[in-house]
């Protein structure tokens, strides 16, 4: 019974499940998502993390890594921060001063000096730096200007959520505008107007804080409702500071679109409504299926929002398959004062391999609240 971590095989740690767009010599892919599965029983997923450590490692002495996340609790991130930089890696790390004086920030300040380059409470916006992305210059495996892009802090309540990731390689221009925008967090200069977006390859990005548009509502203001357009959300936090997107997806479903949403119960506020707007709309409980362990029960920390429509593009409709992901919840905070990264990503095999992870994200926490235990039980065996 496969009770423990269930986090995607085929990320850089764990080897397998390459996207379709890898190398025929079997390198890794351009862009890669990777996605946490906490256990029903209590036991927790560590991918994302495994998956920063493993780049830290790769690191290629004399280059740079740059490194930012709103909460880090975990000792073995601080502790492969000060191995990569003692093998001759230029360490940057930028923190939230949120649980500034946990365990694992305070032991890069201690030892930093001279080691570690550590920004505390650096940002753009008025609210928090939520960011959570890693930049690295070169790996081992001769794998250039990487970046990490996740919906995952770095505590141990993390490892027990639902998160997702993104892996991009060899896409300088993505690099480079995470850089700059890496720069002006550290440099710490307020402005709520920053309203920045970048186009590359790989992704289009939109940084907060905004005050130009709602990103999300954009997005859906372009989609043509039809019946066979189909929207997804998975979020954390949704809450009635974005009642507009609310709005938007009544005229959606109204329109004839599927739209299917997972909220964790916890922290999302707008699930009544948009049962009202004629969405579908999960829950996730916060329960396990008894606890075999001290661990915690899962729920969903992602912030994903998956499209598969008729698409308005300059006057033209176009069908696409879009993921938009990252770490900005569909509240205010998020959009207008917190510091915030999202991406459009535009690949059908990125949105295949994050719908199959809406799906079983989805079944695993409709089994939880319907309290089919049997069902649960099986489908661990």
């Amino acid at each position: 019974m496969a009770v423990g971590s269930m986090g995607v095989a085929g990320s850089l740690v764990l080897g397998s499940n390459r996207s379709e767009e890898s190398v025929g010599d079997g390198s890794a892919p351009r862009i890669e998502p990777m996605f946490s599965y906490p256990s029903v029983f209590g036991l927790p997923d560590d991918v994302h993390e495994r998956t920063v450590l493993d780049l830290l490692r790769r690191a290629v002495h004399g280059t740079s890594v740059h490194l930012t996340s709103y909460t880090v609790t975990r000792t073995p991130l601080a502790t492969a921060c000060l191995a990569a930089a003692d093998r001759g890696v230029d360490v940057n790390v930028l923190l939230d001063d949120h649980l500034a004086d946990a365990d694992a920030p305070r032991r890069l300040r201690e030892t930093s000096v001279g080691r570690v380059s550590l920004t505390i409470d650096g940002g753009i916006g008025d609210g928090s730096n939520h960011n959570k992305f890693l930049l690295v210059e070169e790996l081992e495996t001769g794998e250039s200007n990487v970046v990490w892009q996740s919906s995952s802090n770095f505590t141990n309540t993390q490892r027990y959520l639902h998160n997702t990731s993104v892996v991009f390689r060899g896409d300088d221009d993505l690099y480079d505008v995470y850089r700059s925008y890496w720069n002006e967090l550290a440099a710490g200069v307020t402005d709520r107007h920053y309203n920045r977006t970048a186009e590359t390859d790989s992704a289009t990005v939109y940084f907060s804080p905004r005050s130009d548009f709602d990103t999300h509502l954009a997005a859906l203001e372009d989609v043509v409702p039809t019946r066979d357009a189909t929207v997804r959300f998975m979020y954390s936090i949704w809450n009635e500071k974005r009642s507009a997107v609310v709005d938007r997806v009544r005229e959606l479903v109204d329109g004839g679109c599927t739209v299917e949403v997972i909220l964790n119960g916890n922290r999302s506020t707008v699930g009544h409504r948009l049962r009202r707007a004629g969405a579908d709309v999960l829950e996730y409980p916060s329960t396990t299926l008894g606890r075999v362990t001290p661990g915690q029960p899962p729920n969903v920390h992602s912030k994903t929002m998956l499209v598969d429509a008729d698409v308005d593009v300059d006057g033209e409709t176009e069908r696409r398959r879009l993921v938009y992901t990252g770490s900005q919840n569909l509240s205010k905070n998020g959009l207008s004062h917190n510091d915030e990264t999202l991406l459009r990503i535009e690949d059908d095999d990125v949105y295949s391999q994050f719908v199959r992870d809406w799906e079983r994200v989805h079944e695993q926490g409709r089994r939880l609240a319907s309290g089919d235990v049997t069902a649960i039980i099986r489908s661990h065996w």
